[in-house]
């Protein structure tokens, strides 16, 4: 208690000063009529889309998780899908990405944990690979990736359907 009566001074004291309390603690004396200038933290805006079909080798699509894995800022951007929902779109910082689709369930009960995405006994996963433009058909072997590059304001349609890579061909599914 005593404590909390040497700070009562204090805090008169700086009131008295015509001192300001800013987040991060900084007591900067402040003038009257003062310009004030305000410089935000550079930010990336999600403001380009990529939009696209779902599929999945199956008679149902499962809810999924559609990631875009930036090579321009190494991060991974998602959006989970209902299960039965057969397109998606997704917001995201401009620049250049992969994209991979994860047949996922959310979460695990009240636990928070990532339920498996391994469907069928394995890492499964779709991406929008050189498959997909020559048309998934036979004689389309190459599972390599596409990048996607998205402007400002900008959306590209790109199709996560090529679910036919190897095991280990795509990046795992990143935890949120």
């Amino acid at each position: 208690m005593k404590r909390l009566l040497l700070f009562i001074p204090l805090f008169f004291a700086l009131l008295a000063c015509n001192f300001t309390v800013r987040a991060g603690l900084d007591l900067t004396p402040t003038t009257p009529n003062a310009q004030a200038t305000v410089t935000p933290e550079p930010s990336r805006e999600l403001n380009a889309t990529v939009t696209g079909k779902l599929s999945y080798p199956s008679e149902f699509l499962p809810p999924m998780r559609v990631v875009a894995f930036s090579l321009t800022d190494k991060k991974a951007y998602f959006i989970d899908t209902a299960k039965g929902q057969g397109q998606f779109s997704l917001n995201l910082p401009a620049g250049i990405y992969y994209l991979v689709s994860y047949p996922f369930e959310g979460t695990a009960g009240n636990t928070g944990q990532a339920d498996s995405y391994m469907l069928g006994g394995g890492p499964f996963a779709g991406g929008y690979t050189q498959m997909v433009p020559c048309g998934l058909t036979a004689g389309c072997d190459d599972h390599t990736l596409l990048p996607i590059t998205v402007a400002e304001g900008q959306t590209v349609p790109a199709d996560p359907g090529d679910w036919y890579a190897p095991e280990g061909t795509f990046p795992p599914m990143p935890d949120p």
